[in-house]
């Protein structure tokens, strides 16, 4: 299978399939939340990363490339340390261990395989409402077609 561009969609869609979040959404939904804050826990926000294409050559009048692509998953979730001593930490912590076996063991209908883990890391950017972060970057393969003349 092929696609022209990373796809968020299916990803988003099994992402919400899961049950794992309240809610999953994407970049603009995600910068009206560090601003105002208060959104419930767990959510999600999908956004794309990068395209690395691989062009393996021209056969009539089509390009063809091996894309390798990344997106991130942020997980944002009340900061309960006030309450609870730390309980927001364990929080993520729970939410990504049900959310990485699924992902890794999944790909959309245009992957070349399962979505990869790359890397993790804390969010550090100013979060309003008490919010704590992390966000997950996963990449996946896909083959690109794109005609070149007419």
């Amino acid at each position: 299978m092929s696609a022209p561009v990373l796809q968020l969609a299916p990803i988003v869609a099994q992402i919400e399939a899961t049950g794992i979040y309240r809610s999953v959404a994407g970049a603009r939904d995600m910068a009206r939340v560090a601003r105002e804050g208060a959104i419930g826990s767990p959510v999600a926000f999908v956004m794309p990363g990068s395209e690395r294409p691989r062009p393996s050559g021209i056969a009539g009048g089509v390009q063809h490339s091996a894309v390798t692509a990344t997106f991130m998953v942020i997980t944002l979730a009340e900061d309960l340390r006030r309450d609870a001593g730390g309980r927001a930490i364990s929080q993520l912590e729970e939410v990504r261990a049900q959310l990485l076996p699924l992902l890794e063991a999944w790909g959309p209908d245009y992957a070349s395989g399962p979505l990869t883990h790359e890397s993790g890391q804390l969010v550090t950017g100013p979060l309003r409402g008490g919010l704590i972060g992390w966000q997950d970057e996963f990449s996946l393969r896909f083959r690109r077609r794109i005609t070149t003349g007419g």
